[in-house]
């Protein structure tokens, strides 16, 4: 399993919150509401455990996952993923209350791929910044499906695990959770903990 120090917990916590909060202000513009999201907390656990977070609500329950591949300073496949039934209440969110639900669903993939670009660029994004890295990403891709299909979880090696990140979306009278997951091998997590090491020490006095 994959072992942080204190402060490498600390600095990870710092920098998904800097993301989070960049990712909100873009949403926040785009709905003309003002948005909270926050990082309550992350872990890193096996593909197979991840799944079995996702399907707390039902083995059958089905998961909205927007997906993009990233690669440079290390590489990972990140995904921005609500419950089926959460992801409506997103899209409303994006294209406003009043729309039909037949029209509702047919806006649901764009809206949630604009979603999924906007927070999984935030999160990237700043980390690149902080460290001075660089990233080359794939355009967003909605998948709906499983949690196991949607996290690749029969797929998967042994090396293989996910930074997953619960995220908490707060808004006027709703409060909606979601799930980021970065899908990783060991040589990527060997260098998102570099990436981290070395903003601990821009950090330090």
């Amino acid at each position: 399993m994959i072992t942080l120090s204190e402060i490498q917990h600390d600095a990870l916590v710092e920098i998904f919150n800097i993301s989070i909060g960049r990712a909100a202000a873009a949403m926040s513009s785009i709905v003309n509401e003002e948005i909270g999201l926050a990082v309550p907390s992350f872990r890193f656990m096996t593909v197979s455990e991840a799944a079995e977070v996702l399907c707390a609500g039902g083995e059958g329950r089905r998961i909205c996952g927007v997906t993009q591949t990233y690669k440079g300073t290390f590489d990972a496949e990140a995904i921005l993923m609500f419950p089926e039934e959460r992801s409506l209440e997103i899209v409303r969110m994006m294209v406003g209350e009043s729309l039909p639900l037949e029209e509702l669903t047919a806006l649901e993939q764009e809206a949630m791929s604009e979603i999924g670009n906007i927070i999984l660029n935030a999160c990237l994004g700043t980390i690149a910044n902080i460290v001075g890295g660089k990233f080359i990403s794939t355009l967003p891709v909605f998948r709906l499906g499983t949690s196991r299909e949607i996290l690749h979880a029969d797929n998967k090696g042994s090396d293989d695990f996910v930074l997953f990140i619960y995220i908490d979306f707060i808004m006027e009278k709703r409060e909606i959770h979601g799930y980021v997951a970065f899908l990783m091998n060991i040589p990527s997590i060997a260098g998102l903990l570099e990436s981290v090491d070395r903003f601990i020490g821009k950090m330090a006095p």
